[in-house]
């Protein structure tokens, strides 16, 4: 028996986007109406965009479980009874460009009577959802995922769930990596400093699911593995501040191509995994995959024709001013244990006696052992993705 065409009840044109629903329902082809921008539903809301400098969006699998939330929340009218079992819940779409609004709203509310009709209700609703985060494009130049967040939330509603699939590289205040050298800066203080300023979005009690964060496409120079991983861990740290009760990461790779003829927005300078930052009240991070590494467990450089240019601008800009400090702080990933004056310490102290020979004075440079590092926190247990950010060892410059 054909299935009626009425019964699955979803804006923003999901016929269109599914070609399986036409075929069935009819044999002309209408155009689809305009996706409303309003009302917003609650249940799931997805900051996307897109736009330029940012891998096309694709929808991964991992979010197929929070659409089979929204359907089974939506409810089903029960055959010839004319009454919903459930309120209608859906999707909102918000463009993550520089002027973030809402982009879509995708109503879902089936009538299906029976298991198979429910089912083939899901999958089509799954379908168009996908169909429009991959083709949602911006309308305004530059990105402020902050802000889109901002919006998704509001309209995810209390308990929500909001996605964020963006590379992460905002252009405009309050986090301009394009102005400033964030993807340097401690994570802790950019953190800081939008709790202080106001600015950061409101996710009290919501879920908050992170999808393609350090992905860029050309002409935005590509990050690395271990930019990228901060990255990460700035937007976690964002959302958990901003009082997330759960906050979930994507890892599926996005190294597909940005659409053409989408509005500008700025690049972000890329610096060098060892590009160390030289001045008063500077602060850099040695990584210990970068150019001043160790070998595994050891105070030895892995190697140290790559650590000694590195660590020479340090030392050259201390011997030119002789009043500047230089703070180091050691700390190691979340096993073995540190013991007192252990393995983070001496590391740090290594690292003072290479400067200490290339040139820096010896009563400039004080060396401390942190034990585990900060990632995402002192206390966690071991964790692979976590684990490499933790072994570095951080150089803070300053000036009298």
């Amino acid at each position: 028996m054909a299935r009626p065409c009425a019964r699955l009840a979803v804006t923003a044109g999901l016929l269109a986007a599914t070609a399986l629903a036409a075929a069935a329902c009819s044999t002309t082809t209408a155009a689809a109406p305009a996706c409303p921008t309003s009302p917003a539903v609650a249940g799931l809301a997805v900051a996307v965009g897109d736009r330029a400098n940012s891998p096309q969006p694709a929808w991964p699998a991992q979010l197929d479980a929070q659409l089979a939330t929204v359907t089974r929340a939506a409810g089903t009218r029960e055959a010839g009874s004319g009454t919903s079992t459930g309120g209608g819940t859906g999707v909102t779409f918000v463009r993550v460009d520089g002027k973030p609004a809402v982009g879509c709203v995708m109503a879902y509310d089936s009538d299906a009577a029976n298991g198979s009709a429910q089912q083939y209700d899901s999958q089509a609703f799954t379908a168009a959802v996908g169909h429009e985060a991959a083709t949602l494009r911006a309308d305004n130049g530059q990105a402020d995922p902050l802000a889109a967040l901002s919006l998704a939330s509001a309209a995810a509603g209390r308990r929500g769930t909001v996605v964020l699939m963006d590379s992460g590289l905002q252009t405009v205040p309050p986090l301009n990596f394009a102005a400033a050298d964030l993807l340097d800066a401690s994570i802790s203080s950019v953190v800081a400093q939008l709790r202080t300023a106001g600015e950061l979005p409101q996710l009290s009690g919501q879920t908050v699911i992170l999808d393609g964060i350090g992905y860029t496409a050309a002409p935005q120079p590509p990050l690395d593995q271990d930019q990228r991983d901060d990255l990460i861990e700035l937007w976690q740290q964002i959302a958990t501040a901003a009082g997330a009760a759960r906050v979930q990461v994507v890892r599926t790779p996005n190294t597909g191509r940005a659409a053409a003829g989408l509005p500008a927005v700025s690049i972000v300078a890329v610096p060098s995994p060892d590009n160390v930052l030289i001045g008063c009240n500077q602060e850099s991070v040695l990584s210990d995959d970068g150019a001043v590494g160790f070998q595994p467990g050891s105070t030895t450089f892995r190697n140290p024709a790559a650590a000694d240019p590195v660590l020479a601008r340090i030392a050259s800009w201390l011997r030119r001013h002789p009043t500047a400090r230089a703070a180091l702080t050691g700390s190691i990933a979340h096993y073995p244990p540190d013991r007192p004056g252990g393995l983070s310490l001496e590391r740090a102290r290594a690292i003072a006696a290479a400067l200490i020979r290339l040139g820096a004075g010896a009563g400039q440079i004080t060396a401390a052992g942190a034990g585990w590092g900060p990632f995402p926190s002192p206390s966690a247990a071991p964790n692979p993705v976590s684990d490499p950010l933790n072994r570095r060892v951080v150089v803070k410059l300053t000036c009298p």
